[in-house]
């Protein structure tokens, strides 16, 4: 007996459905989970909007081919990252500009479509125009994001073990890594092996042949560097797993499939719903944690569901470049952006990266653990010195006493600060307290009294756009010790 046509489509209809936007999709989802819980104290209902995000990204795991979940995670992360400014982490101001441009690529493609005779939604067709809208412009994003973390690590004083975020590092890895040595041959090889893997990963990804090379160099680097206690690191190599993907070939979705078929054969459907299942119920899990008040405990417990993660995809990725050979896309071919309004987000992630060249903020400009002096009409960097457009940073305050307590720990820790994060301190504080400081070379005493200052310039607040988007480093008097 023949077949009917509904039996010959499910005979022919493979156990998994996968395609790369579902497969990034799910891995950005796990990234922003847990750049939430990573910094579980922002779960709260003081911040609604990052547990909004948080359960959205819950919701893309457990159903990674729609597409409006993952639209929804991505709104709702710009407003998250908004809200925190500017006191986000450098990979989430990334993570930020990242979103903006998905989301508006999507949007685009979405209307382009609407009007039209294309193909519906769920077809592969539109589903790779849809991952191919914002694919090109984060590839270059990512690319420029190495670029910049070396360039900022060009400076003297990451280049001397006695300061340098090389041996910093190292010396935190601590109960973790117990085996690791801290000799001074240890220190050097932090220092110059973090320079040279920071530079060959890119260099790698740009080409076909090494690529796979490249990605497996960035699996190994970065899940040992998520292995540091300090918070956020394991979040940011989350960010980067999922990023990875995109330089992949394109059939890596049906080698997946391959791979899990040979592995568990029948089963394989049950196995990949199980699979989804337990992360979503762990990302419930983990949420529900974070609300209970417990940060230590939530961050701990998201440490371990990225431990899981990050040794399931680096374990899946060996298994397939030792089992089945892919087919590398040409460089050109990932990096080809349409249209050419979307270069804009490679554009942004590059003028960030300048601003400490430039005077316009230290913080979160993409030179986490890199030494970086700027400030003060100073530099330490080996070859670039800055060409200021305010006076932002060579305009330094040195604390000398106080009694308003933001203000004590850049007395004790022997660092200046700028006159514009003076003043954003000042400005939000909410009762009486003077300062005595230096500025511009003179000694000067700040009052506030009943609310009123005898420097007014101090009380009055950024406007929102400068408050929320320019930030600034306490500067070490002597060598540039290692900051985030």
């Amino acid at each position: 007996m023949r077949p009917t046509t509904t039996q010959a489509v499910f005979a022919t209809k493979p156990a998994i459905k996968l395609d790369k936007l579902s497969l990034f999709s799910f891995a950005w989802a796990v990234a922003a989970l847990l750049h939430s819980l990573s910094f579980a104290d922002r779960i709260s209902l003081h911040h609604p909007i990052t547990l909004a995000v948080a359960v959205a990204a819950a919701l893309v795991i457990l159903l990674p081919q729609a597409l409006w979940p993952f639209m929804l995670m991505l709104g709702l992360s710009l407003g998250n990252t908004l809200d925190w400014m500017p006191y986000q982490p450098n990979h989430i101001l990334f993570e930020f500009i990242m979103n903006g441009g998905m989301l508006v690529a999507l949007l685009w493609t979405l209307m382009r479509r609407a009007g039209g005779p294309g193909p519906a939604q769920e077809e592969p067709a539109f589903r790779r125009a849809l991952f191919d809208s914002f694919a090109p412009f984060v590839r270059i994003s990512l690319l420029l994001l190495y670029f910049y973390a070396v360039l900022h690590k060009l400076n003297w004083d990451y280049f001397n073990v006695n300061f340098s975020c090389g041996p910093f590092l190292l010396g935190g890895y601590g109960d973790r890594l117990p085996f690791l040595p801290d000799s001074l041959a240890m220190q050097w090889a932090s220092v110059w092996g973090t320079i040279a893997v920071e530079t060959a990963i890119p260099l790698l990804l740009c080409f076909r042949r090494t690529r796979s090379a490249a990605v497996l160099l960035g699996f190994g680097f970065h899940f040992l560097l998520a292995l540091h206690p300090h918070r956020g690191l394991f979040s940011f190599t989350a960010l980067l797993f999922a990023l990875y993907l995109l330089f992949l070939p394109a059939d890596l979705p049906d080698k997946i499939v391959l791979l899990t078929e040979s592995l568990f054969g029948r089963a394989q459907q049950r196995v990949a719903t199980a699979f989804r299942a337990c992360m979503f119920f762990g990302a419930v899990l983990l949420i529900l944690i974070a609300l209970s008040g417990h940060n230590g405990t939530a961050s701990l417990a998201a440490f371990l569901f990225w431990l899981g993660w990050g040794l399931v995809i680096i374990a899946g990725y060996v298994l397939i470049i030792s089992k089945y050979k892919m087919e590398p896309r040409s460089f050109s071919t990932l990096l080809r952006v349409r249209p050419a309004a979307f270069w804009l987000v490679p554009a942004l992630v590059a003028f960030n990266g300048l601003n400490p060249y430039l005077g316009l903020k230290t913080e979160s400009s993409f030179s986490m653990f890199s030494n970086l002096r700027t400030e003060g009409g100073i530099t330490n960097h080996l070859f670039i010195k800055p060409f200021y457009l305010t006076d932002l940073q060579l305009d330094l305050v040195e604390v000398l006493d106080t009694d308003l307590g933001k203000l004590k720990p850049y007395i004790t820790k022997h660092q200046l600060i700028t006159y514009f994060e003076l003043r954003r301190i000042t400005s939000e504080a909410h009762r009486d307290f003077y300062v005595k400081l230096i500025r511009h070379n003179q000694l000067q005493t700040a009052r506030v009294v009943h609310g009123i200052s005898n420097q007014p310039e101090l009380l009055k607040r950024h406007r929102w756009l400068a408050a929320k988007f320019l930030y600034f480093r306490p500067v070490d008097k002597g060598p540039c010790l290692c900051k985030h």
